[in-house]
């Protein structure tokens, strides 16, 4: 029987799935940057940056992906970014947005060199959480917040394009002004998610670490001994955490992250059925698309042909 050629190894498969492009490249220190224009209609590439990024819809709008979401847009529609989460900006002939992109160390200079949002991180800074949940909550604004928000990024392009004493300190009080409004006004759903989905502080640190750790390594046979190690926490605490923090076992959580990577595969990738199996840790094809129908409800073929929007680095 022929062997199956050897998927692409797994950092490459989740480090470069998506290319990496910016419109901020070249600053130096933290990156703050605003934009209101009426957009060229049609599909931008679908990319990711190392920034966090902000779509506020002043009119409606084309439709939105963002990582293996599709949002529709109105007036009033914000969109999160979060660092590294490819996305694909879509606009119509007559769509009007702003975009906003800055770093954490602009928000808060003590947070420079952190490159992403977490729970630890949106307790520190709670004004982030929009962008931990913007696969949860589907944020629009009314027609009063709408006008409030538009102000203040009249006020932030004001700064950015005439700068004067202050302007820095101006653009980013009106920055969090934006992200608090937004939060404040979805305040009873993330306090929802937020005790739907708790994380306790002193088990978080052990909990990431073995995430990061099943990420690392979703091609390859996993035990929660080997997660547990890697955490530096023994076996029945790991699972212990896991239950309490993520509301998940440790096989229900490896299946889920296995079947979201494939997901983004096979939404993002020429990859083989088969190929797409091998690199989340399913060796049989056939037990792989038995597996993801009982838990997509498709097979990846169907998943395939609904959700293959995009080419990536074709």
């Amino acid at each position: 029987m022929q062997a199956r050629p050897n998927p692409p190894p797994n950092d490459a498969l989740h480090h470069h799935l998506v290319p990496v492009q910016s419109f901020a490249d070249g600053i130096v220190g933290p990156r703050f940057g605003i934009r209101s224009q009426k957009m060229a209609a049609g599909d931008r590439r679908l990319h990711r940056h190392d920034y966090f990024e902000i779509l506020f819809f002043v009119s409606s709008g084309a439709q939105q992906r963002i990582y293996l979401r599709d949002y529709l847009s109105r007036r009033g529609s914000i969109f999160f970014v979060s660092p590294m989460t490819p996305h694909q900006p879509r606009f119509g002939p007559d769509d009007v947005c702003y975009v906003i992109y800055f770093d954490l160390g602009f928000l808060h200079r003590e947070l420079t060199g952190l490159p992403s949002v977490s729970r630890d991180t949106t307790s520190r800074v709670p004004e982030l959480m929009p962008f931990l949940y913007q696969q949860d909550i589907d944020f629009a604004l009314s027609e009063t917040q709408v006008e409030l928000l538009q102000q203040l990024c009249e006020r932030m392009l004001r700064e950015q394009q005439e700068p004067r004493m202050c302007s820095q300190e101006v653009i980013r009080a009106n920055l969090i002004l934006l992200l608090s409004e937004v939060s404040q006004s979805y305040e009873p759903e993330i306090s929802a998610l937020l005790r739907r989905r708790p994380m306790v502080t002193s088990g978080e640190r052990h909990v990431q670490r073995a995430l990061d750790f099943i990420e690392r390594h979703l091609a390859e046979k996993l035990t929660l001994s080997q997660a547990a190690e890697a955490a530096a926490v023994s076996p029945n605490y790991l699972a212990t955490l896991l239950r309490r923090e993520t509301g998940q076992t440790f096989v229900d959580l490896v299946t889920a992250r296995r079947m979201n990577r494939a997901c983004e595969l096979l939404s993002y990738t020429r990859l083989r059925i088969s190929q797409v199996g091998d690199a989340v840790g399913f060796f049989d094809v056939d037990y792989f698309c038995r597996r993801f129908k009982q838990i997509m409800g498709s097979t990846p073929m169907e998943y395939r042909a609904a959700h293959r929007l995009v080419q990536v680095n074709e």
